[in-house]
């Protein structure tokens, strides 16, 4: 069975070459997670192919790495928030970049308004009739108008960033002492609750992921255990897919270790199941070729 780790981030140090964003403690400038290193860690941990996710809006480096190995890799970029025109931009950097998902974090300012003339309506409808994924990594609020937009879009697949957590991303993340975000939140989230809203839609997906960011025990994060089985609850297997977030856990807890915790958490699956989880899902969701 294919091995498919269904979000990580691959990144070079600032250059005009390859321009990205900083944020502090996280993506220093000098800070590198390159494509030939993350080959080390495939290798060791049995892990075939891989979805990466922009760290920002910026293309250059992971279009570098899909054009040298599409057979490895598929690409979810990144929403500009700055851009005038998201249709446009999105448009433009598709045609330029041949990523299959696009990760947004808000919909639109305002979620109370009739869904389809939220800002980021026409963007949505182009990425269903495209067959881009959303990516969405976002607050309670937001997630539940994603829930109003997809009445409209029911053809529109989703993938809920790890585990269903909905912190207020750039209000509530940190830097740890390892360089990996950390949120502070109650265990198990109240998110859960707004997650099974939405977990009833059939392209609707979720991560198994993330657990550093969250846990407030040490590695394999036993208090996340009720979590993980809320949302096996929810999705089942079919609509479930391994992450291991690389690289903010290359060094802790460690990368074979990430794909471990599909075992250990869930360790009565069936065969089918565990590969589903493993790889079986994202090989269905993304086009490695």
């Amino acid at each position: 069975m294919t091995v498919v780790d269904a979000h990580l981030h691959l990144f070079e140090s600032i250059s005009e070459q390859f321009p990205r964003d900083v944020f502090p403690g996280l993506t220093p400038p000098e800070r590198r997670a390159p494509m030939d290193e993350y080959f080390g860690y495939m290798e060791r941990a049995g892990v075939d192919k891989a979805v990466i996710v922009s760290i920002s809006h910026h293309d250059e480096y992971v279009r570098d790495v899909v054009a040298t190995r599409p057979d490895l890799f598929a690409i979810v970029g990144v929403q500009d928030v700055s851009a005038t025109d998201q249709l446009a931009n999105y448009r433009e950097r598709r045609q330029a970049t041949p990523f299959q998902g696009f990760r947004l974090f808000s919909l639109d300012p305002d979620p109370t308004q009739p869904a389809d003339r939220i800002e980021m309506f026409p963007v949505l409808e182009q990425m269903a009739d495209d067959g881009v994924k959303l990516w969405f990594y976002a607050t309670e609020e937001q997630v539940l108008l994603l829930d109003r937009v997809l009445d409209h879009l029911p053809e529109l697949t989703v993938v809920i960033n790890h585990l269903g957590f909905c912190p207020s991303i750039w209000d509530e993340i940190r830097a740890d002492e390892w360089g990996r975000p950390r949120f502070s939140l109650a265990l198990p989230p109240k998110s859960l609750q707004t997650i099974e809203v939405i977990a009833a839609r059939p392209n609707v997906y979720v991560h198994l992921s993330g657990q550093y960011a969250f846990t407030h025990e040490p590695y394999p994060h036993p208090d996340l255990q009720s979590t993980v089985d809320a949302i096996h609850g929810m999705f089942g297997a079919e609509r479930m897919l391994w992450a291991s977030d690389y690289p903010w856990i290359a060094v802790e807890p460690g990368y074979p270790e990430q794909l471990a915790l599909v075992d250990h958490y869930l360790p009565d699956l069936s065969a089918a199941d565990r590969d589903a989880i493993r790889g079986g899902n994202a090989m269905r969701l993304f086009d490695f070729s």
